[in-house]
């Protein structure tokens, strides 16, 4: 085992449940930024200098959309909006992407040889262990979104793994998909944030609501009468 991709995969997994975990959606696009830029180092042998360098571009463009909907701007209105984060706490994380890990190590090539590193496998399978809850049950833009990106990169991690390193080209396309996830989820992170409702938090109705008003007319007795001077006729 190679200990600097040890302690690489390590990161990537560390980063991954801080950002499923913290509310400040700051701090999450910093922890974001962490795994892509890590995972982009994760193969064995290295990727080629213009590879590389087009992933971790890729990488800093995605947290920079990201960060641009997360930022606080009181001259536009744009109070600090936090995230949902976990609801089952960090330590949870932690065991749920341990576990994950886990796994990933014991099953590296799903039954077939595998040409890249077993610790990328066993970090794609703890990323996406922790991106699952985010994915399906985000109640915000942000969290899905984090959850979406961190699934992206558990699958680029796979391919590392089971396919050797990326060339160039394909490095290419990885950190165009990667920009295209980040410029939706800023895009719709920053419009959630501009309606009013809360925060990141979907919008749960288009139309405002019809203000229902009171009846302007007395309500009728059981026996209604006719008043007509000082004699009332029934």
């Amino acid at each position: 085992m190679n200990p600097v991709l040890g302690v690489v995969a390590l990161g990537v997994v560390a980063a991954a449940v801080v950002a499923v975990s913290v509310r400040d959606a700051r701090i999450a696009v910093l922890a974001i930024a962490t795994v892509l830029l890590l995972s982009a180092a994760l193969a064995d042998p290295m990727a080629s200098v213009v590879g590389l360098a087009a992933r971790m571009v890729g990488a800093i463009l995605a947290a920079y959309l990201l960060w641009m909907s997360a930022r606080d701007q009181p001259s536009h209105g744009l109070a600090p909006a936090p995230t949902e984060g976990s609801r089952i706490g960090w330590p949870a994380e932690v065991l749920l992407a341990a576990a994950g890990s886990v796994v990933g190590y014991a099953a590296h090539g799903l039954g077939a040889s595998a040409a890249g590193p077993p610790l990328a496998t066993a970090a794609a399978f703890g990323i996406a262990a922790l991106a699952v809850a985010p994915t399906l049950t985000g109640r915000d833009v942000f969290r899905m979104g984090t959850g979406l990106l961190l699934l992206m990169d558990a699958g680029l991690l796979v391919r590392a793994a089971l396919g050797g390193t990326p060339g160039p080209l394909e490095q290419l396309l990885s950190a165009g998909l990667l920009i295209s996830i980040a410029i939706a989820v800023s895009v719709l992170g920053r419009a959630a944030r501009e309606d009013g409702v809360g925060g990141f938090s979907f919008e749960t109705e288009t139309r405002p609501r019809r203000r229902v008003r009171a009846p302007e007319a007395h309500p009728m007795t059981d026996r209604p009468e006719q008043v007509s001077g000082d004699r009332s006729i029934p």
